[in-house]
């Protein structure tokens, strides 16, 4: 039998239609064992576990669909050690069994820092530097001098005890500063600090020299969107070291905009016909509540 003939025989068409068949059943079988290998379909949606426990979801059962990766873990004043920060992916993604959802948790305590030298600075500067390194303000304490046009630092103090200068301390702890001025009884403008966040508002209040009192917190308490909607006491001036509190709500809250408003008005009625200072300007002979040593 020639080629010819062989390929007009019956004998090809059949072999070659087993031929085709096989490679369309290779196909289908192929595409059912990769369906099955990734999953094709089954996916699944990732919890929101932000502000929850590490130990709470590893007991619940909500994440054993996933696998936990701890990418980081940072101090947070007030927050308990093993709580979680942050996710990736975000909540309501949906992803497929077996994704690594990768975590930011809070760390039981700060890294080891130098103290910086604040002594002879200006207050600002002493503020920022201490800011730099990841330290916070305790308190400011005020005295008299007679030969000091501007606040300006002679003194850092730690949990009452003086703290020399590259001294090994905690990211996040407080540090205190007394501060010699012309007049503790000094009248300043309270800085603008509604709608800033929590750390960006007591920045604000250290270096204008005042203290930050009690925090009350509306909504969850969250680095980018816990912000400042009112503070107490409801004035645009206030005495050098004076203690502000501050009323925090979460800025995604309906009730946030409308508590900033309320708060205008009534600063408004308060201020009068009061023209505020500027932050550079320090009046003697008003009476005040500044934290004097």
């Amino acid at each position: 039998m020639t080629l010819r003939e062989f390929l007009k025989s019956k004998l090809f068409f059949k072999h070659l239609l087993l031929i085709i068949g096989s490679f369309l059943l290779l196909l289908v079988v192929m595409s059912f064992v990769l369906k099955i290998y990734t999953r094709h379909g089954k996916e699944y949606e990732v919890p929101n576990v932000v502000h929850k426990m590490l130990s709470e979801i590893e007991n619940d059962g909500s994440m054993d669909k996933f696998e936990i990766v701890i990418m980081d873990s940072i101090y947070k004043e007030g927050v308990a050690y093993g709580t979680i920060l942050s996710q990736d992916p975000n909540p309501g993604s949906m992803v497929k069994k077996g994704r690594k959802i990768y975590l930011t948790i809070a760390a039981s305590s700060g890294e080891i820092v130098q103290m910086c030298n604040c002594k002879d600075m200006g207050l600002k500067s002493a503020v920022q530097a201490l800011v730099d390194k990841g330290l916070k303000v305790g308190t400011i304490l005020f005295r008299t001098s007679e030969f000091k046009s501007s606040p300006i630092v002679i003194e850092q103090r730690y949990k009452g005890q003086t703290i020399k200068p590259g001294t090994d301390i905690q990211s996040g702890e407080r540090i205190d500063l007394v501060v010699e001025v012309s007049s503790t009884t000094a009248t300043i403008r309270v800085p603008d600090i509604i709608g800033k966040t929590e750390s960006d508002a007591e920045i604000l209040l250290w270096k204008a020299g005042l203290n930050v009192g009690s925090k009350n917190y509306d909504g969850d308490r969250d680095e980018k969107h816990t912000r400042v909607a009112s503070y107490d006491p409801v004035s645009r001036t206030a005495t050098i070291g004076t203690s502000i509190s501050l009323n925090l709500y979460n800025d995604t809250s309906r009730k946030y905009q409308r508590e900033i408003d309320n708060f205008n008005e009534e600063a408004n009625k308060a201020s009068g016909t009061n023209t505020p200072t500027t932050d550079e300007e320090i009046e003697g002979g008003h009476e005040g509540n500044a934290v004097e040593i």
